[in-house]
């Protein structure tokens, strides 16, 4: 915790609630009073799933959840609280990058497409739109082999193939279909992407 909050307490004198000060997750001043601790002990309850931003002595900022508990003695009286806090900084950069990723894919003037192994379309961006002439509620969900020639539609078991070998596709050049019926060339690139676990 005092790595956390950036300072140590005063034992038996310091009553703090971890941080130098404390605001909600929309950056408003969070009241000691108002704080997950004050509110467990007041009403006597177990806090959950109340996000709170960390001020440290040095103006840093940390997210976090905390977990403040109440604490009771054999007769039920309470007699104190505990708490755990998860340091969420970790998760928010996570998934302040994965927004700027989705951002860029969305505005790339590249068709990008995402598909599974069974070669279900999964997402599709504004330069698939442009290209294909689908839009993303139309292909999402669809197999990708619709947007390939009858003539060609040997190459998706292959390429499959390859993505579940775990190879990179690179600079292939085929032929796709337009919505209007149009052939067109391409050259594609296809990744494989792995989940957390590595598959």
């Amino acid at each position: 915790a005092a790595e956390l909050a950036g300072r140590e307490p005063v034992v038996g004198v310091d009553e703090w609630c971890v941080t130098w000060r404390l605001f909600t997750i929309e950056g408003e001043p969070l009241p000691h009073d108002q704080c997950p601790m004050s509110v467990a002990l007041k009403e006597n309850r177990p806090v959950r799933n109340v996000e709170a931003i960390g001020q440290r002595p040095d103006g840093s900022l940390f997210p976090f959840l905390p977990f403040p508990t109440p604490l009771r003695d054999d007769q039920g009286r309470l007699i104190g609280g505990v708490n755990m806090l998860l340091d969420l900084t970790d998760r928010k950069s996570g998934e302040e990058a994965a927004q700027r990723l989705s951002a860029i894919v969305e505005s790339s003037f590249d068709a990008i497409v995402s598909k599974d192994l069974n070669g279900v379309i999964k997402t599709w961006n504004r330069g698939a739109e442009q290209l294909f002439g689908y839009t993303q509620k139309e292909a999402i969900g669809q197999n990708v082999t619709f947007l390939i020639p009858a003539h060609l539609q040997d190459e998706e078991p292959q390429i499959i193939a390859r993505i579940r070998a775990g190879d990179r596709v690179e600079s292939y050049e085929t032929i796709r279909k337009r919505k209007n019926g149009d052939l067109f060339p391409v050259s594609l690139t296809i990744s494989p992407v792995r989940n957390a676990s590595g598959r």
